[in-house]
């Protein structure tokens, strides 16, 4: 069933929904890394104040171990089954873990519950979620339906990331510390609340969403349908030298959210000093709303630009040389604090159009599942190692290892620059040979 008209933009958005709180659960340390700790240290003794930086790298490693494993069977069966049955089976397993990791169980356990995340991420679903949004528009279209998809998601994220903040802030004190018991039992509210949201939109998906979709591109002019998947499939994108280019370019963009995200609200209560539920304020006005305000625009400025790789080099450049300034103002909290947003502003944006560069490289419709599978396998790897890197530098090194972090970034920002020339060039002449 091909859809037409506005009924494309509701299920981008439903698609949208149940992805931005795919998005949000398992990176929940990105907007309440101190929060955390505290409940791993003095609501329940999971592990001591020494490695607790090390532990929540512990978890972000396994699930992102099980994600890069996952992605390209996640993109395998996004090939070979529905799309809608994946994404509803993933919101279900999802919903269970979140219920599970509210009531902060042990080590071992919030380990497991990470693993699952992993599997309910990469092998349901992601790439039904990208497979979907690219079906829903044609190859003029591919930057505003998935920047628009991440505008959706940047919005909903905000919405249930100051939920988290409101929850989270009734632990604060009179004085401004935090109450390892009022930590806990908020935390278990804010997960009861993300698990609902995973069932309620599964739900949605089950009525709104037709069991066979057709993309918008089947059946016009040179647009090939949807294949049937094979061994041959994966031998074929793996020879595609887009499928490297764009693994790469992704990897270097995906760095700096890893590093922003991750580590940028720590940095502003251990090293400029502000209270942690500031921090959480302003980290879900970096990731959630400055998020979904620039990735609803990098589509409009890339379709500008004309070219989707170009867009994103200049961004990395841009990227580059901010995260270089926070290192340089950082005895400047004001200034600091401003040039934090300004970073969020660049690296957030990058996200709108990762998986509408496609097309540009030549991968076709009919080759999407796969083809995002083995891409995210490759350029989510910060997800498997770049936590537990960055916990050790912290444990080791204390705030000076957040200038590491930066140093990181900063390296990955060149090389993603020179990678999206290569893949500029690259898309340029595929252009010149149709």
């Amino acid at each position: 069933m091909k859809i037409t008209g506005s009924k494309r933009w509701v299920i981008v958005a439903l698609c949208a929904l149940m992805a931005g709180v795919m998005v949000y659960v398992p990176f929940l340390r990105y907007s309440y890394y101190d929060q955390m700790c505290i409940l791993f240290t003095q609501y329940k003794a999971i592990v001591s104040a020494s490695e607790v930086n090390e532990f929540i790298g512990d978890f972000g490693l396994a699930f992102g171990v099980v994600s890069m494993l996952g992605y390209p069977f996640g993109g395998i069966l996004a090939d070979k089954f529905k799309e809608k049955w994946l994404l509803i089976l993933g919101g279900v397993l999802m919903g269970v873990c979140s219920f599970w990791f509210g009531m902060v169980p042990g080590k071992i356990s919030i380990i497991m519950i990470h693993i699952l995340y992993g599997v309910g991420t990469s092998f349901m679903i992601w790439s039904a979620y990208l497979k979907l949004t690219r079906k829903m528009g044609n190859a003029k279209e591919q930057g505003r339906m998935f920047s628009t998809s991440e505008f959706v998601r940047g919005i909903f994220g905000t919405l249930i990331g100051f939920v988290g903040v409101g929850l989270l802030g009734k632990a604060v004190l009179p004085g401004g510390e935090l109450d390892p018991q009022l930590v806990g039992q908020q935390w278990r509210m804010l997960l009861t609340v993300s698990g609902a949201l995973f069932f309620i939109f599964a739900l949605l998906l089950f009525f709104f969403l037709p069991n066979d979709v057709a993309g918008a591109e089947e059946g016009e002019g040179n647009a090939e349908s949807q294949a049937a998947f094979s061994m041959g499939n994966i031998i074929t994108v793996l020879k595609m030298p887009g499928t490297w280019l764009i693994s790469a370019l992704i990897f270097f963009c995906f760095s700096f959210t890893s590093a922003g995200n991750g580590y940028l609200g720590a940095y502003t209560v251990n090293v400029l000093g502000i209270s942690a539920t500031q921090a959480s304020f302003f980290a879900i006005l970096r990731n959630y709303i400055i998020a979904a305000v620039m990735t609803f625009c990098i589509g409009f400025i890339s379709d500008r630009v004309g070219n989707k790789s170009k867009t994103l080099g200049i961004y990395l450049a841009v990227a580059t040389v901010l995260c270089a300034a926070l290192i340089f103002t950082k005895s400047a909290v004001v200034l600091c604090i401003a040039v934090s947003f300004a970073f969020a502003i660049v690296y957030s944006g990058m996200r709108g159009i990762y998986f509408a560069t496609l097309g540009e490289v030549g991968i076709p419709l009919h080759l999407t599942g796969v083809s995002t599978g083995i891409i995210s396998m490759l350029c989510y790897l910060p997800d498997v190692y770049f936590a537990k890197l960055a916990g050790s530098w912290l444990d080791a090194n204390g705030n000076a290892g957040y200038d590491y972090i930066w140093y990181y970034t900063i390296a990955c920002g060149v090389l993603g620059v020179i990678v999206a020339f290569v893949t500029y060039r690259y898309s340029q002449k595929l252009k010149q040979k149709s």
